[in-house]
């Protein structure tokens, strides 16, 4: 239960959305869900914020599809997120404010990094700018989370095992080298964003966005 997550739902009125779900897949360790409802379409690197069962709240990027909203759950992450993730079923209601702005970056190319939090938010944009996408992702359970990438149209993303950090910066040097004005967007856990930021600078890559998604140890960030 969270404090946001209570105040929220005694105020459901002024704040609170909400869809149905139309439609749940299990793929790659994620739970990909289908909306239907008050919001029908969303801009990429917005936000939602669910209000889960107990009064907690947790925040998912939504992809814009032919389908309705889509939404990206890890079944295996610790808490609630992860136990809605993979309960959730056809028919359920959703409540949830948004879409609120969260990651914005220019038209044009886009380079988007992270870990499997990341998923969606490089899924949206290229739901938005086929094509002119790159990502880059690193992961504990590598087939896994390239079958997500694949299934929400990210096909050719690069996923690589955490801790590779070599590997992410060849990956996203090249990528830079076949696309030079492509902004470079780092995100999901912090540890990964400075681990990359201080690499990319030591290759000559300062010019980067950076979007935190989590913190070890804390809740609540986006």
């Amino acid at each position: 239960m969270s404090a946001k997550g209570t105040l929220v739902r005694l105020l459901g009125g002024a704040f609170l959305r909400r869809a149905q779900v139309v439609g749940v897949e299990e793929v790659g360790g994620f739970s990909r869900v289908v909306l239907r409802g008050e919001v029908e379409r969303a801009e990429p690197g917005t936000k939602l914020q669910l209000l889960l069962p107990g009064d907690d709240m947790r925040t998912y990027t939504p992809i814009a599809t032919s389908e309705g909203i889509v939404l990206l759950g890890w079944r295996h992450a610790p808490g609630p997120g992860g136990r809605w993730a993979a309960s959730v079923k056809e028919g359920d209601e959703l409540r949830f404010v948004g879409p609120q702005r969260s990651l914005v970056l220019p038209e044009g190319r886009a380079i988007v990094v992270g870990d499997e939090t990341s998923v969606a938010v490089a899924a949206s944009f290229e739901a938005a700018r086929a094509g002119r996408v790159t990502a880059v992702l690193e992961a504990s359970e590598v087939t896994d989370v390239r079958a997500a990438a694949a299934r929400v149209g990210l096909g050719s993303a690069s996923v690589l095992a955490r801790g590779d950090t070599a590997g992410l910066v060849d990956a996203i040097v090249r990528a830079r080298e076949e696309a030079p004005s492509a902004a470079i967007a780092l995100t999901g856990g912090s540890e990964l964003i400075l681990r990359l930021r201080a690499a990319l600078k030591e290759r000559g890559l300062a010019d980067v966005r950076t979007k935190t998604y989590w913190v070890p140890g804390r809740q609540g960030l986006d």
